[in-house]
């Protein structure tokens, strides 16, 4: 078995999104430009250059983070709407055969109330999230959104950020009862990964 996974080339493109990336695009409403978003996979350096652990005295209003959805949970310290990480991070769960669940609101009609919604990949022991709340001003009717993306469970948080190519983080995370080794990460995703590779047979 080889120490680093083989990981595809590129994640996704306009072209050809993966199905939760396609969801991610379409909570937007129509509201704001899409095209401009794009992938910026390959990843380096540390993660928690772009990830911060949060503990529930750290919610942010209106979201809730996806709770009771695995052990340990993270989010990202910038998290503007239509960001390439959270497509990304969608789209490394679904190639690592990630369940995708998906939600969406709409407000009343005239502007009144939000829009909102949500996809959800569940991976080995939680998955990650994104929730979109798109609102417009009262008087204005400037549209605005504001979204939380979130990755729930220690092993989910390893995998999906190896996968991307983060450092791997060494030391025990506070969820874990010991540290996950770099080749047991490794040999997860090798094994997820394995249904959707040919037979080289």
């Amino acid at each position: 078995m080889s120490a680093q996974p083989v990981r595809p080339d590129t994640l996704w493109t306009h072209k050809s999104p993966t199905p939760s990336v396609d969801r991610y695009i379409d909570l937007h409403f129509g509201e704001f430009p899409t095209d401009y978003i794009e992938s910026n996979y390959p990843y380096s350096g540390k993660a928690t250059d772009s990830f911060r652990r949060c503990s529930a005295k750290d919610e942010r209003r209106g979201f809730d983070m996806f709770p009771g959805l695995g052990e340990g949970c993270w989010v990202l310290r910038k998290d503007a709407i239509l960001n390439g990480l959270t497509a990304d991070l969608l789209a490394a769960a679904d190639l690592l055969q990630g369940s995708i669940s998906s939600s969406r609101a709409s407000a009343m009609p005239c502007g009144i109330g939000m829009d909102s919604g949500r996809v959800w990949v569940a991976l080995l022991d939680g998955g990650v999230g994104v929730e979109l709340h798109v609102s417009e001003h009262e008087y204005t009717n400037r549209v605005s959104g504001r979204q939380r993306t979130t990755i729930r469970g220690a092993m989910a948080y390893r995998v999906l950020l190896e996968f991307l190519g983060f450092d791997c983080t060494p030391r025990k995370l506070y969820c874990e009862p010991a540290p996950t080794s770099q080749s047991e990460v490794n040999a997860t995703i090798d094994k997820l990964l394995a249904p959707a590779l040919p037979d080289s047979r």
